[in-house]
């Protein structure tokens, strides 16, 4: 595409000309001969620092917002915002793509990769097919590809939608941040149903406070229109003022009173959920090894969304009856050891006090629960002494160890979480493998061991590295521990 036609609907200054774009990236390392370079500034370093890079290995023209070299010979446009344009280009470059297709956005705090897999489940039963993007990956017909984000950067992202839409898939469910919202990744991406989870305290680091937080989450419904559709948690405290704010077709979900869809009859148990969901005049069965009351939750969002779709119940109830494994959502590791072991995702409190009072209300009391957790460094150091309160009330002893510490102390990260813990049924163990495996030679038939805050990350961040590691695998390797 030329580069006049490419920017054609964006405002900027400087002169753009017919010269061919063959891509377009904000990484200078990326950039090859024909590329358009976007400057854009990121969480640690800004990207008009390598306008000189990027033409040295080969771009063709730029686009900035900030100081530029004098440079003759490639256009250099400058515009307000370069995240806003980025997107606007990219959207441009791949033909855009989600003009054509069925988009499913999840937004919330917790339940964003359930929800899309519980979806992407009944979707495949269906014989729909479907794509997904989110924290697990890209999902596209032929596997899943990790991308490092829950949501990634608008030129990626127009890029996979275009080829799940070449390879002839229409309808993608995809994870929607607020951090993508803010930064403008979504803002060319035509979303038909979005679906708000529930909003609790985090990324206050990023957003400053819950009110910002909020707006961010509110910003994918303002957007939609009359002829899309909002699919909202009705028991959750912000439900109305999103409901107020939208001009979308609303469907609300809820559990025990009144919505669009409610649960008439729910049964918990360490195996599964039983229940009983009303859709108007409509009867849907739900018989499923997930666990939990957020569980629940997670399934009649998907439920909703397949409603809207008109897939139709008898669909819904056989796709529900299938297991279905979400992983590093409260997911079952099978080891060489009694008892059982879960890992979970959750790195916040209301994930955790979610998590915790579900498990506690479906184990007996000769049961003795462990948990091994760490916070991540540099986020949310607020949320930390609280989440070792939680831990400690539900648990009969903890292992503090590390989780993503980044760039941040270890002794800090630990020091403002043991600040939450009133007694001395803890122990602090850095490295992650130990602290797992100490836990493990203490089980026997009545324990549960909760593995928390990884999920299934593939990495440890230390430093500005990711260093190989997963708790699944861990546990799975216990059998060859010496």
């Amino acid at each position: 595409m030329v580069l006049h036609e490419l920017v054609k609907n964006i405002s900027f200054k400087g002169r753009s000309d017919n010269r061919e774009i063959k891509a377009i990236t904000y990484d200078s390392r990326r950039v090859k001969p024909g590329t358009l370079f976007v400057a854009i500034s990121g969480m640690q370093d800004d990207g008009h620092k390598y306008i000189s890079q990027a033409i040295e290995n080969g771009a063709v023209a730029i686009l900035s917002n900030g100081h530029n070299p004098v440079n003759r010979e490639i256009p250099i446009l400058q515009v307000q915002d370069p995240r806003i344009a980025m997107s606007h280009i990219s959207a441009q470059f791949y033909g855009n793509p989600s003009k054509k297709m069925n988009i499913i956005g999840v937004t919330g705090t917790n339940g964003k990769t359930s929800i899309t897999n519980i979806l992407h489940h009944i979707l495949q039963k269906a014989n729909i097919n479907c794509g997904t993007l989110g924290t697990l990956g890209f999902h596209t017909p032929s596997g899943m590809i990790s991308t490092g984000f829950t949501t990634p950067e608008s030129v990626e992202l127009q890029q996979m939608l275009n080829t799940l839409l070449r390879a002839g898939v229409k309808d993608v469910v995809m994870e929607i941040s607020s951090h993508a919202l803010n930064l403008h990744r979504v803002a060319d991406v035509d979303v038909n149903i979005a679906v708000f989870s529930n909003l609790t305290s985090e990324h206050l680091d990023f957003h400053g406070d819950m009110e910002s937080y909020y707006k961010s989450k509110l910003k994918l419904f303002t957007e939609l229109n009359t002829r899309d559709t909002a699919v909202i948690n009705l028991d959750d405290p912000y439900a109305e003022r999103i409901l107020e704010e939208t001009s979308a077709n609303i469907i609300t979900y809820r559990l025990d009173k009144p919505a669009d869809l409610y649960s008439l009859e729910t049964e918990y148990g360490l195996n599964g959920i039983q229940a009983q969901l009303k859709y108007g005049n409509t009867m849907i069965a739900v018989d499923t090894n997930l666990i939990g009351t957020y569980n629940m939750y997670n399934i009649m969002a998907a439920i909703a969304v397949c409603l809207i779709m008109d897939i139709s119940p008898e669909i819904i109830t056989t796709a529900m009856q299938n297991s279905l494994v979400i992983p590093g959502r409260l997911e079952v590791i099978s080891a060489n050891t009694p008892g059982k072991i879960f890992i979970d995702y959750a790195h916040t409190p209301d994930a955790y006090e979610k998590l915790f009072s579900t498990l506690s209300q479906l184990y007996s009391e000769e049961t003795v629960i462990y948990t091994v957790f760490g916070c991540g460094g540099n986020r949310d150091s607020y949320n930390r002494s609280e989440m070792a309160a939680i831990a400690e009330k539900y648990s009969d002893f903890v292992i503090v160890t590390t989780d993503n510490p980044r760039t941040e102390s270890v002794e800090t990260i630990n020091s403002d979480i043991v600040r939450g813990f009133k007694g001395n049924n803890y122990e602090i163990i850095l490295d992650r493998k130990d602290a797992i495996y100490q836990m493990m030679d203490q089980m026997d038939g009545q324990s549960i061991l909760l593995v928390l805050g990884k999920g299934g990350e593939n990495y440890q961040e230390i430093g500005i590295e990711k260093i190989p590691y997963g708790d699944k695998e861990t546990i799975e390797g216990y059998v060859n521990a010496g």
